[in-house]
């Protein structure tokens, strides 16, 4: 018996949501840096949670339906990861992350990944 597949939209419902954390500056500052940050998550998490959502099965899955420029902006996101994690510590320490240069290319990659998908993937079945 084959496992279930995760319907499409549910799919990328939960990417969305992982790239909304990656690139949203903003929450970033006030939550990593916060006197309470233990209760929010870490950029480790955020960038775990977008693994947890199997971005690579996600793209071996349906990248037939993707445009040109919906192909771009999730190869672009993924290798972006891929590169920042390769270059980093296991453990990310969130007053470097912020201040890192890598982050800000793999947080604008999650803006691009945003737009390209929010909205205008699953296409309408015809």
């Amino acid at each position: 018996m084959s496992e279930p597949k995760i319907p499409a939209q549910r799919w990328i419902n939960n990417l969305l949501e992982a790239a909304d954390a990656i690139a949203n500056k903003q929450d970033q500052q006030s939550r990593w840096l916060a006197a309470d940050r233990a209760a929010w998550e870490s950029p480790d998490e955020a960038i775990n949670t977008l693994d947890d959502y199997v971005l690579d099965g996600f793209v071996e899955e349906f990248s037939a339906s993707f445009s040109v420029d919906q192909a771009k902006a999730v190869t672009e996101f993924r290798d972006e990861v891929d590169r920042f994690c390769k270059a980093t510590p296991r453990h990310l320490d969130p007053a470097m992350v912020l201040t890192d240069a890598r982050w800000d290319t793999v947080r604008n990659r999650a803006t691009a990944f945003l737009g390209a998908f929010r909205g205008k993937w699953p296409p309408l079945s015809e």
